[in-house]
């Protein structure tokens, strides 16, 4: 590699627009629905630090049946290799690429780009938007508080700076062998986190745990369950707390050292940063509280209503997040697994499954399952190296995205050449 000052001469700067092939837009449409077919991608799906939006919760996954594919779609369909773009929302700007070998549809506020192979690689370019200067550049032409969004011809008009292709190809292999090994850790890490589940399910859902076929079944509120075993709930062995967010118009409680999320963070698989920062002043003079590392954080209401994840880091989190962590009875793994297993009736005690939120209240007083110690402790010794495996992983990707990110620029901007 070699360092430059200045952008090479042979480098141009390019609107947009000029270096796509092709625009699919719904003009602010979502297609009919159907419960089998085609998959929907949606806003919520995405993150700006994944390569593909995260299709994994078929809980929540929405289709398009094959007659409304082939018919909806004026535009076009998205395909490999095309790029992802959030239009409309808080989560704004978000990308990602169309995932492989498949036929998707795209929802409401989401348009998918397709780079002109012959002036840009769809690699080079989804690796241009991630700088913070690109997305710097995309928050500049957000309009509208209540709803925010982003016009297309805005979009397409901003520049980008583009090299050779050869370059484009060099620069977009360094960056693809930083991604490729985020992707793989992230894999690796759904795939332990599937076993664990798979575990949990055996032993605390159909009973299948070491030893099952000596234990007598009793009746409980939750069922038959094993003898020994207790109905409790989960607020009565562990804390359950709401999150806060301390006041904007007061300067001395932000920017300080104490981690604060908001309920986008749940989205993630673990959280291993901040949305922002507060300080000890803010966080004593709000509703927030300091949550240790592998709490278990549920998003309570809106577009991330019901997802879950761990907190790999101590945090606190706004009014939007439940927290449920210290429990002397249950591992934080149990707790989360057990989380997992049940969220979406979590969500229907609510009222019904077209609640568009649940509370602190609901979550406490939720019915959990108490195994005897003789199964909990041979569980949590089996399934807490698991957790520590994708611990590591996470936080690996961390540095990994941390070091491409710091390299990004300086390659980005021809100050070190390839």
């Amino acid at each position: 590699m070699q360092k430059s000052k200045l952008q090479p001469k042979n480098w141009q700067k390019v609107k947009l627009g000029e270096i796509l092939e092709k625009i699919i837009d719904n003009r602010g449409k979502t297609p009919l629905l159907s419960n089998s077919g085609h998959e929907l991608i949606e806003t919520f799906q995405m993150s700006i630090n994944n390569k593909y939006p995260d299709l994994t919760n078929k809980s929540k996954q929405k289709y398009v049946s094959k007659k409304t594919y082939n018919n909806w779609f004026r535009s076009g369909h998205p395909k490999e290799g095309d790029i992802l773009f959030s239009t409309v929302g808080a989560s704004i700007p978000q990308w990602c690429f169309v995932p492989k070998n498949s036929k998707y549809c795209i929802a409401q506020n989401l348009i998918a780009l397709r780079p002109d192979g012959s002036k840009v690689l769809p690699e080079y370019l989804k690796s241009y938007f991630d700088q913070k200067k690109f997305v710097k550049e995309v928050k500049g032409i957000i309009i509208g508080a209540a709803q925010p969004s982003i016009k297309v011809p805005h979009l397409l008009s901003l520049k980008i700076s583009l090299p050779s292709l050869n370059d484009q190809k060099r620069i977009a292999g360094i960056l693809s062998a930083f991604n490729d090994k985020i992707e793989l850790n992230n894999k690796i890490s759904k795939n332990l986190e599937q076993m664990a589940q798979a575990i949990f399910k055996e032993w605390f859902v159909k009973f299948n745990f070491p030893g099952h076929e000596k234990v007598k079944m009793v009746d409980s509120e939750l069922g038959k369950i094993p003898e020994e075993w207790k109905a409790k709930k989960i607020g009565s062995i562990a804390n359950v707390i709401l999150g806060g967010t301390p006041s904007r118009a007061n300067s001395e409680y932000w920017g300080g050292s104490v981690p604060w999320i908001n309920s986008g963070k749940v989205n993630e698989f673990r959280i291993t940063s901040a949305s922002e920062y507060i300080t000890k002043i803010g966080l004593e003079r709000s509703n927030a509280r300091l949550m240790p590392r592998r709490t278990i954080v549920i998003a309570i209401t809106g577009a991330t209503l019901g997802q879950v994840s761990l907190l790999e880091i101590e945090a606190s989190a706004n009014q939007s997040v439940v927290g449920i962590f210290g429990s002397n009875v249950v591992s934080p793994e149990f707790l989360y697994l057990y989380t997992k297993q049940n969220i979406n009736r979590i969500i229907q005690a609510a009222g019904g499954g077209a609640q568009q939120h649940i509370n602190k209240q609901i979550v406490a007083e939720y019915p959990i399952l108490i195994p005897c110690k003789k199964t909990l402790f041979p569980f949590t010794n089996t399934v807490q190296p698991i957790f520590n495996k994708i611990a590591n992983l996470v936080l690996e990707n961390q540095k990994l995205a941390s070091l491409r990110d710091l390299l990004l620029p300086k390659l980005m901007s021809g100050e070190i050449r390839v």
